[in-house]
């Protein structure tokens, strides 16, 4: 395959021991058009990682791709320098604790065929519990396929659920001509390169399960550079998540800029009608370290919108177990999340949604 449609890009930092499955997820595709690209970010793990690969690339020629960075370029860097190795049309990014859903890379390639002018697929995707097949959750953001047109519809609709990065599909060449160290030590190099090329290229949603997301993972920033003094490997406290919210509303102030609109304010209100998993990430913090965690995502200027109150009421008072399992009905009843902004509606419904697995 000299260009083949698909580059399964994968940061590799320690985790070896998931890095196989992972592999063996995408062997295990019925698409062969695919590579795979693995970047080794200087990890302690790395001989290891070493190891798994060259055991894939010795198996299956010219199917995987291996590279060491020389030093650790962090979450962003090293994203950015996936995109740069990719030969691929599109690169399908991967964490390389996660697993790929069986039947996602055809999915993605018969998006690819009805959608000409695509430029980021939105997906659907599981998560499971120590083996793959106790799935615990389903999300799905709409009941079927639709499209958003280029533009502020595109963004809107995608930028607020892109921060999981497994899954997630970008046009490989718009995506390598946005590249950029600004955003280093964000961990939101996605939303950068998600708001430039969704200005001159559409976004699809597809009902089709893509990933399969490991609950329970342990956070691994904080190694490099650009990340060093702001995170803490291993951990993510209440600070960290007001650091991280100010980076996407940074980025979202630059990719209005480029848009010619407003976005920022329009993402901080999309963001505060579904504020719930960022508030009871840290609903288990002391009662003084939460109300600061209250105090300091309203000086973001969450304060200026009722949902973001109302959330933080709910989890005080109903407590995170009850709101958990009211979401989850509701899944399970209607098929997706809740859709609560207008404006991140879809335009146009193109197929009744594939039912991958059950909610």
């Amino acid at each position: 395959m000299t260009r083949p449609l698909l580059s399964v890009c994968v940061p590799a930092y320690n985790r070896s021991g998931e890095l196989a499955p992972l592999l063996d997820s995408m062997l295990q595709q019925d698409f062969g058009e695919w590579e795979c690209v693995i970047s080794e970010d200087a990890s302690p793990d790395r001989v290891a990682i070493r190891a798994v690969a060259e055991r894939y690339m010795t198996r299956h020629p010219g199917r995987f791709r291996y590279f060491e960075n020389e030093e650790t370029l962090g979450y962003d860097g090293n994203f950015r320098r996936l995109v740069e190795l990719a030969r691929g049309e599109f690169v399908f990014i991967m964490g390389n604790d996660d697993l790929v859903y069986p039947g996602a890379f055809r999915a993605v390639a018969q998006a690819i065929a009805r959608h000409p002018n695509i430029g980021v697929i939105l997906r659907a995707f599981a998560v499971f519990e120590g083996h793959p097949d106790n799935i615990v959750q389903v999300t799905r953001y709409y009941g079927e396929e639709c499209s958003f047109p280029k533009g502020a519809s595109a963004l809107l609709a995608c930028y607020r659920r892109l921060v999981a990065m497994s899954g997630i599909v970008i046009h490989r060449e718009s995506a390598h001509q946005a590249a950029t160290s600004r955003w280093d030590g964000t961990l939101f190099y996605q939303h950068w390169l998600a708001g430039v090329v969704l200005k001159d290229r559409d976004a699809v949603y597809l009902p089709d399960l893509l990933a399969m997301f490991r609950r329970g993972g342990v956070p691994e920033f904080g190694n490099a550079a650009a990340e060093r003094g702001l995170y803490t490997p291993g951990v993510q406290p209440p600070d960290t998540d007001v650091r991280m919210l100010r980076s996407l509303l940074e980025i979202a102030q630059a990719v209005g800029s480029l848009h010619g609109t407003d976005f920022r304010n329009a993402f901080q209100r999309d963001y505060a009608r579904y504020m719930y998993p960022t508030i009871a990430h840290q609903a288990g913090a002391s009662r003084s370290a939460f109300w600061r965690f209250y105090r300091d995502l309203g000086r973001l200027g969450f304060d200026r919108f009722l949902p973001f109150h109302l959330w933080f009421a709910a989890v005080t008072l109903l407590g995170t177990r009850v709101i958990d399992r009211t979401i989850t009905l509701y899944r399970r009843t209607v098929g997706h999340t809740p859709n609560f902004t207008r404006a991140a509606r879809p335009p146009t419904t193109l197929r009744r949604g594939t039912r991958s697995s059950p909610n």
